[in-house]
């Protein structure tokens, strides 16, 4: 199967993916407090709509790149609100492109229609996803369970923390459809996650509970009924992505001391520059 390339993975019909396990808290070592502190507006909502388009060539330098428009309808608020009251859209890199192409970004989330999620969002229409955290931001909210974006179950520890742990076994190998093509995605696994001995899986109704108490625990009623609504993105508005500028390396300072392996334990020769 042909594998292209623009500015990320650009993946053909019937490419299987695989993912490789992992177990952390937050790989990039964001945690529940940072979370909340950076979300815009922490919703629960189902997936209602999900469109594609890709940005405006409105000058020169300006490329036309897929992004994907997921809208939401919101069931409840943890923090902040909307723009557009119940319904928010947001914008994500990443989509079938004019070509027949698909660009997929490690990182961004990708949405199908009936998803049902709580979602932490900041900077929509700005970042290249509008998700805290890349995807981490994002929580998949089922019956009786709550997944990360990437399937693995969520634990709470007694520190106030969460932990992703196993992944679901009837999710190892999911198929989404993005624009009009269907792609397969494979987890590894590797070895079982043995939660620590302080941790609780959680339900939705228990990370629902902790996730109200953690956003009144760092703002009263008045901080959040003052916060800015979250912009919801509308497609028909213009954007531009400008093409990536290529970035000088940095600067190396001169070696002055070196350390002569010829020399005695101890003693250092000394490099001058002429």
């Amino acid at each position: 199967m042909k594998v292209t390339t623009l500015a990320a993975a650009i993946l053909t019909l019937g490419l299987a993916i695989a993912i490789p396990q992992s177990h952390a808290s937050h790989a990039d070592g964001t945690n529940t407090s940072d979370l909340v502190h950076k979300a815009d507006l922490i919703f629960e909502g189902k997936v209602v709509e999900v469109d594609y388009r890709t940005s405006d060539v409105l000058q020169a330098g300006d490329v036309a790149m897929p992004h994907t428009y997921v809208t939401y309808e919101i069931s409840r608020s943890f923090k902040g609100r909307s723009s557009q009251d119940k319904l928010i859209t947001l914008r994500f890199r990443g989509g079938p492109d004019d070509a027949g192409n698909t660009l997929i970004i490690p990182g961004v989330p990708l949405f199908q229609v009936g998803d049902q999620d709580i979602v932490f969002v900041r900077g929509n229409g700005v970042e290249i996803s509008p998700v805290v955290g890349g995807n981490f931001g994002r929580f998949r909210i089922s019956k009786d369970a709550v997944h990360s974006d990437a399937w693995q179950e969520i634990w709470l520890r007694s520190n106030g923390q969460l932990d992703q742990g196993n992944f679901n076994e009837e999710k190892k190998s999911v198929t989404l459809r993005i624009g009009i093509k269907e792609f397969t995605f494979e987890t590894e696994t590797k070895a079982e996650w043995t939660p620590p001995a302080d941790a609780t899986k959680l339900t939705p109704v228990q990370f629902r509970k902790f996730l109200s108490d953690s956003v009144n625990q760092h703002y009263t009623p008045q901080a959040l009924s003052s916060l800015k609504p979250a912009q919801s993105v509308q497609m028909h508005e213009q954007f531009a992505v400008g093409k990536a500028k290529p970035v000088a390396a940095p600067a190396v300072a001169p070696v002055l001391k070196k350390l002569d392996l010829e020399a005695p334990p101890h003693v250092e020769m000394t490099i001058h520059k002429d």
